[in-house]
């Protein structure tokens, strides 16, 4: 019956996430709305602009009174300005859409299946998407080590992006509990058929006991009465371990 509690709060936690999930793939579907909005009218206003430039320079040409012409290269200086300011809008807007389309390419139903997939993109969108997290976006210092030629397997997108999650969500837990923020994740080709993925990070060790069955867990949690015990990256870890498995890896 000591497990009650603990499975408790384990379901709890995933009925808030999961409805936290879907409601986010509801915000990010209609950002794309106005963003589509947003982008069509600064590329609009971008060619109006060149075009006043263009005529701007067409009457410079013309033999005009020299406060016209201050006029007129005062007028052109703005629009200038404006291009640059109309540049960085269309910069941010793209990071945006960006990472709005990350979003939603990764919260997509997809079938249980197998299919090909480049591991190196995978990798580079996975973090990403885990720069939602903003201690893992601004404080941790991330170097991705990808071979020269893209990696390409046949395999379970579902399983391998759990994979990923889990070992991600458990490096930031225990760097988040160290000074230093630094992780490596190297992706290396073995053979034509075989490829290694590890993550390096600074942070505390994970515990030595964590690869258990659930009845061992479960006892391990009930020794606790604190929050010591950290049910989230126990199952991070299991997590990645179970997925591995399913991939035919270890």
């Amino acid at each position: 019956m000591e497990n009650i509690h603990v499975l408790e709060g384990l379901l709890y936690s995933s009925f808030q996430n999961s409805k936290i999930g879907h409601l986010v793939k509801g915000i990010v579907h209609n950002l794309n709305g106005p963003i589509q909005i947003l982008s069509m009218q600064i590329e609009i206003l971008k060619m109006d602009i060149i075009k006043d430039m263009k005529t701007n320079e067409s009457t410079l040409a013309i033999s005009l009174p020299d406060n016209a012409v201050q006029k007129l290269k005062g007028l052109s200086d703005n629009m200038q300005r404006s291009m640059e300011r109309l540049s960085q809008m269309d910069e941010a807007l793209s990071r945006m859409e960006n990472m709005v389309n990350v979003i939603t390419n990764r919260s997509q139903d997809r079938e249980d299946g197998q299919r090909p997939l480049i591991l190196n993109q995978v990798l580079e969108q996975e973090l990403e998407f885990w720069n939602a997290d903003l201690f893992f976006k601004h404080q941790v210092e991330k170097k991705l080590v990808l071979p020269d030629i893209p990696t390409l397997t046949v395999i379970n997108e579902g399983y391998l992006r759990d994979l990923i999650d889990g070992l991600l969500d458990a490096c930031i837990k225990q760097l988040q509990e160290t000074k230093e923020h630094e992780l490596k994740i190297i992706l290396r080709q073995e053979d034509a058929s075989e490829w290694f993925l590890a993550f390096e990070h600074t942070g505390n060790a994970f515990p030595s006991d964590w690869d258990q069955d659930i009845n061992k867990y479960f006892l391990k949690a009930n020794e606790y009465t604190d929050d010591t015990f950290d049910h989230r990256l126990f199952l991070a870890l299991n997590l990645a371990k179970v997925r591995a498995e399913q991939m035919g890896g270890f």
